[in-house]
């Protein structure tokens, strides 16, 4: 070897550290969050002036000697308007509680082996799915916490025993009810984001029930966002680390599968194969830990296994499985076809594309001796 090919010899270019890209602060979009709660209640809420131009002047006036009674008619208006919100609360609250039933039913009927017609709402108390347990404890907070503010309307019927000889005026309570409601707005607005049950609310009504759009397709996105909002309380395992790596775009296949499966589904595409993945399946393996970043491989043979042969199967696989047995020994009763990973994937097109660089295609000439009169490609006569 010359000393201008020890000069011209390549050295490996130093390996590069990925650093992560810093997030950028936004801090202008205040609208994290439009509640279906806060679009009734904000709209409903200046009706409470009617009740000042029903109600006659002289019931703030009025003295028949009973101080309770004279209290009552003092406050008249700021009492009604403060039922009147507590009853949009409760039918709010009534409507969320049957979207809730009609939601879950069915996981939790796979869950108790029962009928869904049949599960109460002491199956949902007693439910472990993780999403059935979190939208509980968000319904029973979220609704207390409206009725409590909703409360201080009848704020000097509640003080009265407090302060005794204290003269309030008659739209104090109004007063004082409407901006507790105000501060409760502008928290909601400033920190609170969607619950995964509001998601699923958002996705069915959308994506399924067509409610106004109804060309749109489940996405693994939307998928992607309920497992995340659910993710977010530390409750399952988040898929959002593995961004930027291999390991993402395998985690992103299983949502793109269980899109697919529910688009064929719920008839959103032509079917091309057996599906039978609706959203009740989705909720059980999400709510009971089935789906799992740390290892996509069993992630994958649960879709297909509640898909082909339904939850129960699904149960027994898991059952067995955490008695000790193999995934592979676990499934052999129930056979799937499991999808390729996509780095096979993409070995098997590499592999394609050498076969055909080394067969190449014959030449033109060949091909038109090859053609006969219709056009078909048929055996060369020589």
């Amino acid at each position: 070897m010359n000393q201008d090919d020890t000069n011209t010899q390549e050295t490996p270019a130093p390996e590069l550290k990925k650093t992560p890209p810093q997030e950028i602060s936004i801090t202008g979009r205040l609208d994290q969050y439009r509640s279906s709660y806060w679009a009734t209640a904000v709209a409903v809420l200046p009706i409470r002036y009617i009740f000042k131009q029903l109600l006659p002047d002289r019931w703030s006036k009025w003295k028949n000697g009973n101080k309770t009674t004279e209290f009552l008619a003092r406050h008249m208006y700021s009492l009604l308007a403060g039922a009147f919100m507590e009853g949009i609360t409760f039918y709010h609250a009534r409507r969320t509680k049957k979207d809730i039933r009609s939601i879950f039913a069915q996981a939790l009927a796979w869950e108790f082996d029962k009928d869904p017609k049949d599960v109460t709402w002491s199956d949902f108390q007693k439910s472990t799915n993780s999403i059935v347990r979190q939208t509980l404890e968000n319904y029973y907070g979220l609704n207390a916490r409206r009725a409590a503010v909703n409360a201080t309307f009848f704020a000097p019927l509640l003080l009265k025993p407090i302060f005794k000889t204290e003269k309030w005026h008659p739209e104090l309570g109004a007063d004082i009810g409407l901006t507790a409601n105000a501060a409760y707005l502008f928290r909601d607005v400033m920190v609170r984001k969607s619950t995964p049950f509001e998601e699923l609310q958002s996705t069915i009504d959308l994506k399924i029930n067509h409610a106004s759009s109804p060309a749109d397709k489940i996405e693994a996105a939307d998928l992607l966002n309920i497992y995340e909002r659910h993710a977010a309380k530390g409750v399952i395992d988040s898929f959002v680390g593995q961004r930027g790596t291999p390991q993402w775009d395998r985690s992103m296949e299983i949502f793109t599968r269980m899109a697919d499966l529910m688009n064929q589904t719920y008839s959103k595409v032509t079917p091309h194969e057996h599906a039978d993945f609706g959203i009740p399946k989705f909720i059980y393996l999400v709510g009971h830990n089935l789906i799992e970043p740390g290892d996509i491989e069993r992630t994958r043979a649960y879709i297909e296994v509640a898909n082909r042969h339904g939850i129960r199967a699904l149960k027994k696989v898991v059952a067995d499985m955490q008695q000790g047995m193999d995934l592979e020994h676990a499934i052999q009763q129930y056979p799937v076809d499991l999808p390729k990973p996509a780095e096979e994937k993409t070995q098997a097109s590499h592999a394609s594309r050498v076969v055909r660089s080394q067969h190449p295609a014959p030449p033109e000439s060949f091909t038109d001796r090859t053609k006969d009169k219709g056009g078909s490609l048929s055996p060369a006569v020589v």
